[in-house]
């Protein structure tokens, strides 16, 4: 996808926020304009069977799409950056705006920022071997490890767990400065032969009210929603602040909600915006 300029991918970055929760619309919206996203190809394989033979070879397809993190005796299959970063980047992570040609990669973005396609090859070599001063590479997270908060919650059948996350991530926009991106994930887990897969439990990730705050700034409205899904759920609550969020001021209730037959679960985070977010209690009623 190619922008004029960062303020029409600035706008165009808030509408996919503001509609996540239409998908189809997002995705009418790239195959009007020839493109099928990154997010697109993600959730596609999130509903195949982990040890589904065909999503092993479907992972295998697209390995810019499906980045493999290891987790407490499983592997957890993650995007590159914010979910709706991702609906505007093709398979490879790459988009453009203005003249810069940009891909999406693991922990950091690359830019051509003199326009020269005959580069695009560059872009992914790992950062130590690119000697072209016209290529810059930027992090898309603060630290290596960027999830502010992960917590997991057993069923009382112990073979069924839920892990809920919060990831924040970065991007530099010209004439913009950072623009900064938070995404919230549930993902159902079984465990097999001593290892856990993702499995169909029904899962839910919702969140109240709240709000964003940074120095200098005014805050930043964080409304209540939610997403839900057999496998996992994963939608944005921060999207496209352009300063950086006091993470002491900020805040967001984020619940994760998992059924297995008629039992439900919860993880609850009081503060989800907060460097070192506390799983709860398990709730006995739905928060939502």
């Amino acid at each position: 996808m190619v922008f004029k300029d960062s303020q029409i991918f600035m706008n165009h970055l808030q509408w996919i926020f503001e509609n996540q929760k239409n998908p189809q619309l997002i995705i009418n919206k790239n195959k009007s304009l020839g493109l099928k996203s990154m997010t697109e190809y993600y959730n596609e394989g999130m509903k195949m069977e982990e040890d589904d033979p065909e999503f092993i070879e479907y992972v295998k397809n697209y390995p810019y799409v499906f980045y493999q993190v290891p987790f407490d005796e499983s592997i957890l299959y993650e995007l590159p950056h914010s979910i709706s970063l991702c609906y505007i980047a093709n398979k490879d992570g790459i988009f453009q705006i203005g003249k810069k040609i940009m891909r999406i990669a693991w922990q950091q973005i690359y830019t051509i920022n003199d326009g020269d396609e005959s580069k695009i090859d560059m872009l992914f070599l790992p950062k130590d071997e690119i000697h072209d001063k016209s290529i810059s590479v930027t992090p898309s997270v603060l630290e290596t490890k960027n999830d502010y908060g992960v917590a997991t919650r057993l069923f009382s059948d112990h073979r069924f767990r839920i892990v809920g996350k919060l990831i924040e991530y970065i991007m530099y926009v010209e004439h913009w400065g950072w623009v900064w991106m938070d995404d919230v994930q549930t993902i159902a887990q079984k465990r097999t032969l001593g290892l856990w897969f993702r499995a169909k439990l029904n899962t839910k990730t919702a969140n109240n009210d709240g709000y964003s705050a940074c120095t200098g700034c005014d805050p930043i409205d964080i409304d209540a929603g939610d997403e839900e899904g057999d496998w996992e759920t994963r939608y944005s609550i921060v999207c496209g602040s352009i300063d950086q969020i006091d993470m002491a001021e900020s805040y967001c209730p984020v619940y994760h909600r998992g059924r297995y037959n008629y039992q439900y679960i919860y993880i609850y985070w009081a503060d989800a915006l907060d460097a070192t977010p506390v799983a709860d209690v398990e709730l006995t009623s739905p928060p939502f």
